[in-house]
């Protein structure tokens, strides 16, 4: 593909970014601009061989349903965290295109210089656009060239006063001419004074900006960006005692915390402080589980000499890592019953959950170490992500909160109408349509939804923005006025 060809697709790209995000909120904008983005990167792989591995374009779904969330709902966490996922799942699927195999330090570095090289080679990339711009349009770059651009220059010097001074003559000699002049003078000054000055360079100056860093991502990638193959190198097997030892002393210590925590629930001590029972208990289980992972993927290293011992070990470090989430879980559910439903709450459950999916291939890969971990790991971890984003988390945790609300006349309105958006009002019309108001609930849900579209009333909106979760929110809002 012809450099001044991926220099003009890069224009094209900054341009589309500006008038799809500058000065609005991000709703269908971000699929319009992903979803063309991430296919030519793929397109322009393919059309310079550069992909080895064809499975790698499997991420090509999560990062399209991601960007889909943007139109569909209206969660500010989500909206926040994918403006890093996406384009962390879009280096990861680049990365991985330009090899089979899978190294941990060969593939970080690569992804950090996929992403720096480019504002390195930026220089570069100029004298590129440059000279791809130059031959594109068969212009000679040479010292006649130069010569006929400055008599150029000159020739309008000189003509511009003259000009001027001859219009000012003929304004003067004839009226009707000085107040034509005078009306086109003043419609340019109108339009002139309608044009926010600032906001143009600040448009051109974004647009050049991505014009150049794109254009210069896109040169790394098909001219200097490369992954070397790496042969299998033949290890010594080393000696594992210490890494035995060290199981063994922290599936002791493991399995004494179970017996505590495990009795800690059995009992139901009445003195517990719920929030820090959870809460503590779920951070301790989450830096246990790191523990454990590092643990296990370090015993069966290729270059330790593998023996039953270890693998037993490891096996009993994941038992007493499943024990501690069925605790954590436990606990969580004592700390809802008796505080209601938060995101961070409901996070907790995710994270159990998807630790608990993730011990399933860590059993596989102790008991037969040639499955790769990392990579399966990583594709657990981002399908339950994608599937959370899918999910209308706001409306699930308004749902259950108000279900709550009406079976025990307890509600957090304040979380509600702080922690949650747009996803969430179909839900809070149901207080407004049940018989049961504790402490003005009901006029708090009706101011708040009043509050909600009037802003959904006054927003500027157009195609760029447009967002589904916003205008059912409007609509159902209207049916109940």
């Amino acid at each position: 593909m012809r450099k001044s060809n991926i220099f003009i697709v890069a224009l094209i790209f900054a341009i589309w970014s500006v008038v799809l995000f500058y000065g609005k909120q991000i709703g269908l904008s971000m699929i319009l601009f992903i979803a063309p983005l991430s296919y030519y990167l793929v397109h322009l792989l393919e059309k310079n061989n550069k992909i080895k591995n064809q499975r790698a374009k499997i991420l090509l779904i999560p990062i399209i349903l991601l960007a889909s969330t943007y139109l569909i709902y209206n969660n500010q966490f989500f909206n926040n965290l994918n403006l890093i996922i996406i384009p962390f799942l879009i280096i990861v699927m680049l990365v991985s295109m330009f090899t089979k195999k899978f190294n941990t330090e060969i593939w970080i570095e690569k992804a950090v210089g996929m992403l720096l090289d480019p504002i390195a080679y930026c220089s570069e990339t100029l004298k590129k656009v440059k000279m791809a711009f130059l031959r594109k349009f068969k212009i000679r770059s040479n010292e006649k060239n130069g010569s006929n651009t400055k008599k150029v220059f000159k020739g309008i010097l000189i003509t511009i006063p003259i000009a001027l001074i001859i219009i000012g003559m003929l304004a003067s000699a004839d009226t009707e001419f000085s107040n034509a002049l005078s009306s086109i003078v003043t419609v340019c000054a109108k339009a002139l004074g309608n044009i926010k000055f600032i906001e143009i360079i600040a448009r051109v100056g974004i647009t050049v900006i991505v014009f150049i860093y794109l254009a210069s991502f896109f040169d790394n990638l098909v001219s200097k960006f490369k992954i070397e193959e790496e042969e299998n190198e033949s290890k010594t097997l080393k000696d594992n005692t210490t890494i035995k030892i060290l199981i063994t002393t922290l599936n002791i210590i493991y399995l004494i915390f179970a017996i505590i925590q495990i009795k800690a629930i059995m009992v139901k001590d009445i003195n517990i402080n719920y929030a820090n029972y959870a809460r503590q208990g779920f951070f301790q289980l989450m830096i246990i589980s790191v523990i454990n992972l590092i643990m296990i993927l370090i015993a069966k290293r290729k270059d330790y000499k593998d023996n039953n011992y270890t693998n037993k070990m490891c096996l009993f470090m994941i038992f007493f890592t499943f024990i501690l989430i069925i605790t954590s879980a436990i606990r969580m559910y004592f700390y809802e019953q008796a505080y209601g439903y938060t995101f961070l709450r409901l996070a907790v459950y995710i994270a159990l959950f998807t630790e608990v999916i993730l011990l399933i291939p860590t059993i596989l890969y102790v008991l037969n170490k040639k499955k790769h971990l990392i990579k399966t790991y990583f594709s657990i971890i981002v399908t339950i992500y994608v599937i959370i984003n899918l999910v209308n988390i706001d409306n699930i945790i308004v749902s259950r909160n108000v279900t709550r609300y009406l079976e025990t006349g307890k509600i957090d309105m304040a979380y509600i109408e702080n922690s949650t958006g747009t996803d969430a009002v179909k839900q809070i019309i149901r207080i407004l349509e049940s018989d049961k108001d504790e402490n003005g609930t009901k006029q708090i849900a009706s101011i708040y939804l009043v509050n909600t579209y009037e802003d959904l009333k006054n927003e500027n909106t157009d195609f760029r923005d447009f967002n589904i979760s916003k205008a059912i929110a409007k609509y159902l809002i209207e049916e109940i006025k």
